[in-house]
């Protein structure tokens, strides 16, 4: 199974920590994001890729990337609401942007509606977006995000809707408890089990809108070792992407600190059974 990171693990230190450093932590495979141009981040990191990158740029990260033994599974294109114009134009550049790095699947939001008129909309770009992976052989996996990809149950509306196999689900197994309550993990993930092609490897607390996501294994709420058994018996194939965020109200990390919290998450999963592509 593909094991790769994304760089929202490293925080603040973003993507560049991440290509000098996950060799290192036995991890070849990125999660590239691909960022808002001229749009802050979350984590204040640095852009090494936006929707506004230059070829010759995008051509010098790509050999950045490979000299650092890494390659690109998965492109993140996060860019907003897809129900918004000016985000899916953003989508539809980015995808071909995530097309030059040589990913095979691209995770992003899958939109959210306020009235139901808003669906007509939303299912037009969903399915433009569907298109356009279909052109360029990648599969967008919406993220388990407020909206209509929340939970298990609006995925399922959401897929029947838009009706498109290149639009399937990134299975967060964090933000599921983050964004629901009274939920349990595997429950979810088995009614959308036949789309899940990517997951994000999250660890929780397990309590409603409470950020804590440390290193694997120490929020305590996700049983790595059951996760993995549930993703060979539906003969899952894709992508599981590490994304530690982070605790809220905890001192700033070093680097040193943030980097040991992704070597510690791979020393977990092999300790529950993972075998580390």
């Amino acid at each position: 199974m593909k094991i790769a990171c994304f760089p929202n693990s490293y925080g603040r230190f973003g993507p560049n920590a991440a290509i000098d450093l996950l060799s290192s932590a036995g991890i070849g495979w990125l999660e590239l994001p691909i960022k808002n141009h001229g749009m802050p981040s979350f984590f204040k990191e640095e852009p090494v890729v936006t929707n506004g990158s230059t070829p010759e740029a995008i051509f010098a990260l790509k050999d950045r990337i490979t000299e650092a033994g890494l390659k690109v599974c998965t492109c993140n294109i996060t860019s907003g609401n897809p129900l918004e114009e000016d985000v899916l134009q953003r989508t539809l550049t980015k995808l071909t942007i995530a097309n030059q790095f040589g990913a095979e699947f691209v995770v992003a939001g899958g939109g959210e509606i306020e009235k139901p008129e808003d669906w007509p909309i939303l299912i037009d770009h969903l399915q433009q977006i569907a298109r356009r992976a279909n052109d360029l052989g990648i599969t967008y996996c919406c993220e388990t995000h407020p909206g209509v990809c929340q939970n298990a149950d609006g995925m399922l509306e959401m897929l029947e809707r838009v009706d498109q196999p290149e639009i399937q689900i990134n299975f967060d197994t964090g933000n599921i408890f983050y964004y629901n309550e009274d939920v349990d993990l595997f429950d979810e993930m088995q009614k959308v089990a036949p789309f899940i092609k990517h997951v994000h490897l999250k660890d929780t607390n397990g309590e409603y809108k409470v950020w804590h996501f440390p290193a694997l294994g120490e929020g305590g709420h996700v049983d790595f070792s059951a996760v993995l058994k549930f993703l060979n018996e539906i003969n899952f194939d894709g992508p599981c992407s590490l994304e530690l965020e982070g605790i809220e109200g905890e001192p700033e990390l070093s680097l040193e600190q943030t980097h040991q919290r992704v070597v510690d998450s791979i020393g977990h999963l092999k300790k529950r059974g993972w075998e580390i592509d």
